[in-house]
């Protein structure tokens, strides 16, 4: 069956991440109840306690805060944003990383901010 969830997840959403086939090679049941949690978790329509743009903003917080997933932070940004978070919220989500991963992972993640168009503009630095 999970041959066929990796084609499926290729026509969904154009391309399959080395996770899913590295959970396929383990076992295809492994792909197939991954899928599954990830669909129930972070892309359900709701109700769920939380709402689409806290989930991502929380996934933007985690992302960080991990460090190693530039990916993640550009894909939950994005998917944030599309669900009406602003971008302050964004980097705020961000900078709470600060306290659980250290300042290095809160660095990183600028960069995958800015690839999304989200960054603190000089003039609001202090000085």
């Amino acid at each position: 069956m999970s041959d066929e969830t990796l084609e499926r997840l290729r026509r969904e959403r154009g391309h399959v991440l080395p996770v899913h086939e590295m959970l396929n090679a383990v076992h295809p049941s492994v792909l197939d109840d991954y899928v599954r949690l990830s669909k129930n978790l972070l892309f359900a329509d709701e109700p769920h306690s939380l709402d689409l743009k806290t989930r991502y903003l929380v996934l933007v917080g985690i992302t960080t805060a991990v460090g190693g997933d530039p990916d993640g932070i550009v894909w939950s940004s994005r998917r944030a944003r599309e669900n009406g978070a602003t971008d302050a919220e964004i980097i705020e989500a961000a900078c709470l990383a600060a306290l659980p991963g250290g300042m290095p992972v809160v660095e990183a993640a600028a960069a995958g901010l800015a690839k999304v168009g989200i960054f603190v503009p000089r003039e609001s630095w202090p000085e």
